[in-house]
């Protein structure tokens, strides 16, 4: 049986436009009416690498295509909770990163729950055939809903071409096995970012492809006007799809590549019904990424790893000893002498310490080459 993608031309961000095609693109899916059920509480995952307005740039899910979606679950019975993870954002942020995206407000009037992934800590979820990595480290938030919905953004990659809704999942790692996989080769960095959509595949992905990214992407690029919404059980047949739409030939996205042939999704178009519109009709050739310079020697990598960080600092003077941040660290890499010490080579670097700690002795320390990057 052919794996199912559903694709709807929609060509602006109206409120009814888009809350027409996303329902079209869900309803048409086998697999919607049995995951939306009343009682199951989803996490609707966007696209949040930075929180920019919409009007800004198209950096993040449309705020409209997430309003859509969270009706639509709501119409179904079911709890709402908003998540994702930009890079280093701590708890205290969680509000205006939210608001900055936009997403508050569309989601005004719908009892929806937001968070960020590190407010929850992480915790080691095993990968299956794994390509590079063996355990993802991935946000316990997982562990409170019952599936994810996972709502990409189309834009071109600088490292791997295009990002899609493999990638969009990278936003539930830990921020510290996030950058220590962004040190890997442009293949060695896809196979790990498939081995953490491996450890915990949504259930259910929409990709907002109204407004794309083209040219530097995923933050520096320019929009593009692309016309469509896509939806698919499989984020691997929905990367092919947007793939092939964006302009990509065959092979050429690794991520789609790396996962087909560890068998997580299906990369084959032969193998992909598309039903609701002509494909055709809506392929629009994305202007690539000039790719980022080829990452050095893994030494090199380790050497940039101690030079770029932005860790916990503990202050000792305000450090009681009381351990709050022990209790919350899920990498259990907090030992207590007469003050807290981090273990630097365990530490995942999600601050659940520094918000656990009632003495505000832990803040953010940050090296000066992370600031300038």
């Amino acid at each position: 049986m052919a794996t199912t993608v559903t694709l709807q031309a929609c060509p602006d961000y109206d409120p009814t436009r888009v809350g027409a095609a996303v329902r079209r693109a869900l309803e048409d899916l086998p697999e919607t009416a049995t995951l939306l059920q009343p009682g199951r509480r989803v996490m609707l995952k966007p696209n949040i690498l930075k929180p920019r307005r919409p009007e800004e740039a198209p950096v993040c899910t449309h705020p409209q295509v997430l309003r859509a979606v969270a009706e639509l679950c709501y119409e179904a019975g079911c709890a709402l909770l908003v998540a994702d993870q930009p890079a280093y954002a701590l708890g205290g942020q969680r509000e205006q990163i939210f608001a900055r995206a936009g997403y508050t407000e569309a989601c005004r009037g719908l009892p929806v729950e937001f968070a960020l992934a590190t407010g929850a800590g992480y915790r080691e979820f095993p990968v299956p055939r794994a390509l590079r990595v063996q355990t993802a480290q991935l946000t316990r938030l997982l562990d409170e809903v019952d599936l994810v919905l996972n709502l990409p953004k189309l834009k071109t990659h600088v490292q791997t071409a295009l990002t899609g809704a493999v990638k969009n999942t990278f936003g539930l790692v830990a921020p510290r096995q996030r950058m220590d996989i962004h040190f890997l080769s442009y293949e060695g960095l896809s196979e790990a970012i498939v081995d953490t959509f491996a450890a915990y595949r949504p259930q259910l992905s929409l990709m907002d492809a109204v407004v794309a990214m083209e040219g530097a992407g995923p933050s520096n690029g320019a929009a593009r006007a692309t016309g469509w919404i896509a939806a698919s059980a499989d984020a691997v047949a929905l990367d092919a799809v947007a793939g092939r739409l964006a302009g990509f030939g065959p092979g050429e996205i690794l991520t789609t590549v790396a996962a087909t042939r560890a068998g997580h999704g299906q990369g084959d178009l032969a193998e992909i019904q598309i039903l609701g519109e002509e494909s055709e009709a809506l392929g629009v050739r994305l202007r690539r990424a000039r790719p980022a310079p080829r990452y050095p020697p893994r030494a090199l990598g380790k050497l940039l790893r101690g030079l770029i960080y932005r860790r916990p600092h503990v202050a000792r003077e305000k450090c009681t000893g009381c351990g709050a941040c022990r209790t919350a660290c899920p990498a259990q890499c907090i030992d207590l002498e007469s003050v807290a010490v981090i273990d630097r080579r365990r530490c995942l670097e999600c601050f659940c310490c520094m918000e656990a700690c009632p003495e505000e002795a832990i803040s953010a320390e940050q090296s000066w080459l992370a600031r300038k990057l």
